[in-house]
């Protein structure tokens, strides 16, 4: 690879994240300025709207208020500057950055686009070395994405802050997960479980070596053994001493395995929730560091491809060099004749990759000192299924028997592998099963009848990357946005994870029955496809980005007029009257939505103010201080753990910070929970050097879930 040109050379460089800047300046040895923007420095306003609906829908990006500082560093290192290359991620989202950022320190400079689908030594150069200008198309689509789900968000989330409570939010992307999530909940509670039953036998051979197979066919028709009854009257047949058995057919067949393609965003995150158990916020967290780069003994440098795409597409060059590694590592046998090559869908974002290691050499195991015990995990994982992809198959033989006596048919099979292929590095193997040397018209002997009773299966809830899986093959959503719409879910209260998989709370219930009926094609999962769709037209320049919002407005406008008709009913349809009774007045409680969630109050109000308090949840700790148990209490602020022996004693139990899954936008440090006097709060963990800190779903949050 070629030196950057010189004209490089006293030009300043403005990347997205303080992380990526301090590996570029490490690869570059400080040959030009790196700096950081700290992500996006322009949004639309968190306290109203910020989208003219009567200027064609012009959206008002503002400054975000705690990036002054950066702007000004901003534009007093271009003053300096003969060039400036704008090196935001290769995406919509880093397009908008680097569009904004060229609003504030353009002024006829010189600036120009530069696009880093790794963070190594070569993939920089070869982006310095081939600089182009930013794509408006790409800035047009992202405007739309922002304005459709700014409409959605802010316009229709207050009817849920009146009729449930205020900090809830509707979304363009999100409320069509959540719909699925509720669906899916009410297929499993309508579920008729259906009887059913299989028939095994074990048989014995002449040679007395014993197998077992299972009964398929009764005459020419496929077994069907609804109840115990039938299956009892099949056994008896079965087990008549005139019944004879022999082998009717015997198949020895190859069976090739293939490797799966390398990852893209959505398969890495399905992957890492079903092996690693990682959240797909996590996952992409993770990913992120390793893009971004990672500091080993000799180098600091990115370690993954840009994870964010829909590509599997690899370079030529890179396929060779994996090819050449192969053929060393494991022999000549391990590697295809012919390099795989992964056809992408009709459409996929840019010039992308698919998630692939920067480095083939650089093996799991030579850095895993290096690297975090989740950054290892994950990178192995990324590795492994790359370099799978360019290997051989695996080879399996496969014996098929059919056994028959009278009209009855069982089968039997055994598979054994015969070649490891990509399966040494990446899979999971097919379990070996073992048969008896058989052959066709061979006489076997019923030793053993064994009937067994089966429902059927409602089907199973969504798992984070079975959820990322739907969302993908309904073509919802793009790869920078899955992990953002279910990390929201969890955020607003309307899913909980339990032992894995996702479950709607009563909340995530009432917010589907409100919006659903008022907005069926808004969140409607075709509807939303064919959106996507029109936002990837944009980007391709064969759409007007007001057209289509145009579009979408009109009608929604009409729902919406509609809906806000419909509130007081709603809001009313949202009480329950209990059987208990006001201990004040004697009229009927009910159960009411209020600010703060839902509560126990008098049906007679405002003439009886009375509220029920929640009983306190005795727990099995005990005080530190004065040894009585432990209670679980709520306030206005959210639940906290107190002593049972109140106002005795004051105790009160500090909760840990937690770290999460997200990073600071201001300085690219971990996230931490913590829980301050009036409840929780989410802070940057490199506090007091970083004083970044958002109220966590606070009752007067503006946040009206308008990125999903």
């Amino acid at each position: 690879m070629a030196e950057i040109k010189e004209f490089v050379r006293g030009g300043l460089l403005i990347v997205e994240s303080p992380t990526k800047a301090k590996t570029i300046r490490q690869l570059i040895k400080n040959r030009l300025t790196v700096l950081s923007s700290s992500g996006h420095i322009k949004d639309l306003p968190k306290s109203r709207l910020g989208v003219n609906i009567e200027l064609d829908f012009e959206p008002n990006y503002i400054r975000i208020r705690n990036k002054a500082k950066i702007i000004k560093e901003l534009k007093e290192a271009a003053k300096k500057a003969k060039i400036i290359y704008l090196g935001s991620d290769p995406d919509r989202e880093g397009e908008a950055i680097a569009y904004h950022i060229f609003e504030e320190i353009g002024n006829g400079k010189n600036i120009k686009r530069v696009l880093f689908y790794e963070i190594t030594k070569q993939g920089v150069e070869q982006a310095l070395d081939n600089p182009t200008e930013i794509d408006f198309k790409k800035v047009d689509s992202h405007k739309a994405r922002r304005v459709l789900d700014r409409l959605v968000g802010y316009l229709v989330s207050p009817m849920l802050w009146q009729v449930l409570k205020r900090g809830l939010s509707a979304g363009r992307v999100q409320t069509v997960a959540l719909r699925l999530i509720c669906e899916r909940e009410r297929e499993i509670r309508d579920f008729v479980p259906e009887e059913y039953w299989t028939i095994k036998a074990k048989f014995l051979t002449e040679t007395n070596q014993e197998f077992w197979a299972e009964l398929v066919k009764i005459g020419d028709k496929k077994c069907n053994i609804p109840n115990e009854e039938t299956a009892k009257k099949i056994e008896k047949d079965l087990s008549c001493p005139t019944m004879k058995y022999h082998i009717s057919q015997v198949t020895n067949t190859e069976q090739h395995r293939s490797p799966l393609p390398p990852f893209i965003t959505s398969t890495l995150q399905q992957e890492a929730s079903r092996r690693l158990g990682f959240s797909a916020q996590k996952t992409m967290v993770i990913a992120q560091q390793l893009f971004e780069g990672i500091e080993l003994a000799d180098e600091t440098t990115g370690l993954i491809t840009y994870p964010r795409t829909d590509s599997v597409r690899i370079a030529e060059e890179f396929i060779d060099k994996t090819r050449d590694f192969i053929k060393g590592e494991f022999g000549e046998s391990y590697l295809p004749k012919t390099a795989r090559i992964f056809k992408d869908r009709k459409r996929t974002q840019g010039a992308h990759e698919a998630i692939r290691p920067t480095s083939i050499t650089r093996t799991p195991e030579k850095i895993k000192k290096y690297l975090k015990p989740d950054q290892f995990r994950l990178y192995d994982l990324i590795y492994r299924r790359f370099l799978a992809a360019q290997m051989a198959d695996a080879v399996y033989s496969v014996t098929s028997v059919e056994i028959s006596g009278s009209d009855y048919k069982f089968s039997a099979s055994a598979i054994k592998q015969k070649f490891d292929g990509f399966e040494k590095v990446y899979g999971e193997r097919v379990m070996e099963k073992v048969l008896p040397i058989l052959k066709k018209g061979e006489e076997v002997f019923l030793k053993e009848v064994n009937p067994e009773q089966h429902f059927t299966q409602p089907p199973p809830r969504y798992t984070e990357g079975t959820l990322v899986k739907k969302l993908e093959s309904n073509g919802i959503s793009r790869p920078s946005t899955y992990a953002t719409i279910v990390s929201t879910l969890f955020e607003r209260g309307y899913v909980r994870r339990i032992e894995g998989r996702l479950h709607p709370t009563e909340l995530g219930f009432l917010v589907t029955d409100i919006l659903i009926p008022r907005f069926s094609d808004v969140f409607e999962v075709n509807f939303t496809k064919e959106m996507e769709e029109e936002l990837d037209l944009i980007e391709a320049g064969e759409k007007d980005w007001r057209a289509v919002v145009r579009k979408f407005y009109e009608p929604f406008r009409d729902d919406l007029e509609k809906a806000e008709k419909e509130l007081p009913q709603i809001k009313n349809n949202m009480q329950e009257v209990l059987t208990e009774v006001c201990p004040k007045c004697g009229k009927p409680l009910l159960a009411r939505w209020g600010r703060y969630g839902k509560f126990i109050a008098c049906s007679d109000y405002p003439n009886c103010k009375f509220i029920k308090k929640e009983a306190p949840k005795l727990l099995a700790e005990k005080c530190p201080e004065c040894n009585k148990p432990l209670v679980e209490r709520t306030s206005k602020y959210g639940k906290f753990i107190a002593c049972s022996d109140y106002p005795n004693c004051r105790y009160i139990k500090k909760e840990q910070p937690k770290e999460l899954e997200q990073v600071c936008p201001v300085c690219g440090k971990p996230l931490l929970e913590r829980f301050g006097r009036y409840g929780k709060f989410i802070a940057c963990s490199d506090y007091p050097n970083c004083k970044y800190t958002v109220k966590r779903r606070s009752s007067k949050s503006q946040d009206k879930g308008d990125k999903a």
